[in-house]
């Protein structure tokens, strides 16, 4: 194990460790190419698990599941698996309930933990099992996809979907640690890589103009893959959100803000069914227009939404989307975890890196805007992108 720095962090052989403190629990986070190779401390020594049972999905296990099970045997811990079908679809109960039963019969006890290999669906859902299992056993997160690493993995938030509307169920449960290995990347397909980058637009959209600065001016050589500026960018995303949940772990004031852009993208996953645009393009049109409604509004700078647009694109991300029902889409947004009781709340920006949690926003205001936006984009068909 790495030894820490005098500001909380530490670097071996290239992976840095980010202290993240929360009310729920504080645990590391590891970020940088070859960070699995932190997994076999991580499970050995005085927190030795008991068993441990590993969550994955099938195209997942088949780029890196025998890695992984060799890793936690070299801990000297028995393991047994449950492997997923790929997709959002498999974040339901019935999922759950098979993660939960497998843990059951695999004779796992209040010692044993569970590891969740994949990217944010199987992330959540595994959270999730832990924390309902003989009442929360503890678990690992070791992301695979970019989205994941920069969002799902960190802060606590599992759950699960209901067909009326995103994460509708879950529970606030921190994982033992989060394992951010950025090899593994090169088996992530071109499309959910592009996904990606829009949980780390938004980050930076939220809470640091020099991360976006620097986003926008090293477009080429992150698209290209330069896994040294991608671990920079990485780390500081982690970073931002250990800092936000730290703050506010159960989402009741300042946490609000990670949502921006989420409003109408669970109103759109919702919509589809779960089955048309993956979970960082939805968010990436619905910064875009919850920009476009914060200028309508007067409360967001002129130009911001333009420039959120042209990075967005320039990362290969939708801005837009057309093809949808706002009946449907309007419905399911008024059935999302962020509404309050005066309503929808929405998380705006007055500028670049300062966001803003609005409640007060005008239903008309937004239904005319939606309607407008819906109205002009392109096709929201899951081959589109």
């Amino acid at each position: 194990m790495s030894k820490p720095s005098a500001n909380g962090d530490a670097t071996s052989r290239g992976v840095v460790e980010i202290r993240i403190r929360a009310p729920g629990g504080a645990y590391p986070a590891f970020v940088g190419s070859g960070a699995l190779a932190q997994l076999p401390a991580l499970l050995g020594g005085a927190r030795r698990p008991s068993s441990v049972l590993l969550v994955s999905d099938r195209r997942v296990f088949r780029a890196h599941g025998a890695r992984v099970e060799a890793l936690i045997e070299a801990s000297g811990v028995r393991s047994q698996r449950v492997v997923l079908p790929a997709g959002e679809s498999s974040k339901c109960f019935a999922q759950f309930e098979r993660i939960l039963r497998a843990a059951v019969r695999a004779g796992c006890d209040r010692h044993a933990l569970l590891v969740a290999l994949g990217g944010g669906v199987v992330g959540d859902i595994t959270g999730y099992a832990a924390a309902s299992l003989l009442r929360g056993v503890e678990f690992v997160q070791v992301p695979t996809s970019l989205l994941a690493m920069v969002d799902a993995s960190v802060g606590g938030k599992t759950g699960i979907n209901l067909p009326e509307g995103k994460n509708l169920v879950g529970a606030f449960w921190q994982p033992r640690a989060v394992v951010i290995d950025l090899d593994v990347l090169a088996t992530l397909p071109a499309r959910e890589s592009r996904s990606g980058w829009a949980e780390i637009i938004k980050t930076a959209a939220i809470r640091d103009a020099r991360l976006l600065a620097r986003i926008e001016s090293q477009r080429d050589a992150l698209i290209g893959g330069d896994l040294e500026l991608l671990a920079g960018v990485v780390a500081r995303c982690v970073r931002i959100k250990a800092d936000v949940v730290a703050a506010d772990e159960k989402e009741s004031g300042l946490r609000m803000i990670l949502n921006f852009g989420h409003t109408l993208a669970h109103g759109i996953e919702a919509a589809q069914g779960y089955d048309g645009l993956l979970h960082g393009e939805a968010v990436a049109i619905g910064m875009v227009f919850a920009a476009r409604l914060g200028e309508s509004l007067g409360c967001t700078a002129a130009g911001t939404a333009a420039r959120l647009e042209r990075t967005l694109d320039d990362f290969g991300l939708p801005t837009a989307v057309r093809g949808l029902s706002f009946a449907r889409v309007w419905g399911a947004m008024g059935r999302d975890k962020k509404r309050g009781p005066c309503g929808l709340r929405w998380v705006l920006l007055a500028r670049a890196a300062k966001a803003m949690i609005r409640s007060d926003v005008p239903e008309a205001a937004v239904r005319r805007e939606l309607r407008g936006f819906l109205a002009t984009g392109v096709d929201g068909r899951k081959d589109r992108w």
